[in-house]
């Protein structure tokens, strides 16, 4: 039961991340959008900055697509580890009823071999959802190490930008911090889903 308990705790620390993560994506890409219509002001010379933004707003929405993925595998999870410990309780009263006399034991042995076959089931269950979960993550965390360079890379296309090269390299430092701020929330998010079952 404690295992459990710590999976829900575990699953409401997944959600506070998830949400974090969700609302630095939604700035990137605010920030990706004003950052394309400053290049295409900028012209020709910051022709490459738009570009490397564009990529930056590409990365945001595919972010918000895992963490989607993951809320989604979180709240299986949730669902999961509220079954199970359900029927964990269940199965501990039928024991403990099925001890109190052999009469008991008798009429209750086939309830209790359904019940921790039910057990088994929703083990496993958690399991595969669990599986998911750190397949989400890493697929998330892969992405965001990808953002880091690409918001390096618009550092650089910045100072090519000509006279709007000093607004651009700001907004790229931006990008920048935006990015890097993530990245401890999907590290938080993999040692959370390691150590989980």
């Amino acid at each position: 039961m404690a295992d459990i308990a710590a999976e829900l705790q575990n699953t409401v620390l997944i959600n506070e991340n998830i949400k974090m993560v969700i609302w630095n994506c939604f700035e990137i890409n605010l920030m990706g959008l004003n950052a394309i219509l400053l290049a295409k002001r900028a012209g020709r010379m910051a022709r490459g900055f738009g570009i490397i933004s564009g990529e930056l707003r590409e990365l945001s929405l595919q972010l918000q697509g895992s963490m989607s993925r993951l809320s989604n595998a979180s709240q299986d999870m949730l669902a999961e580890s509220s079954h199970s410990m359900t029927q964990e309780r269940r199965n501990q009263m039928l024991a403990q009823t099925s001890g109190l006399s052999a009469e008991n034991a008798t009429y209750l042995a086939e309830t209790l071999r359904r019940n921790r076959k039910a057990a088994d089931d929703y083990s496993e269950r958690l399991r595969v959802v669990h599986q998911r979960l750190v397949e989400y993550v890493d697929e998330a965390y892969q992405a965001c190490v990808f953002g880091v360079v690409i918001a390096r890379a618009a550092r650089i296309e910045s100072a090519y930008s000509g006279e709007h090269s000093n607004v651009l390299a700001e907004l790229s430092n931006d990008f920048a911090r935006k990015v890097d701020s993530i990245v401890p929330r999907l590290e938080e998010l993999r040692r959370i889903s390691g150590k989980m079952r």
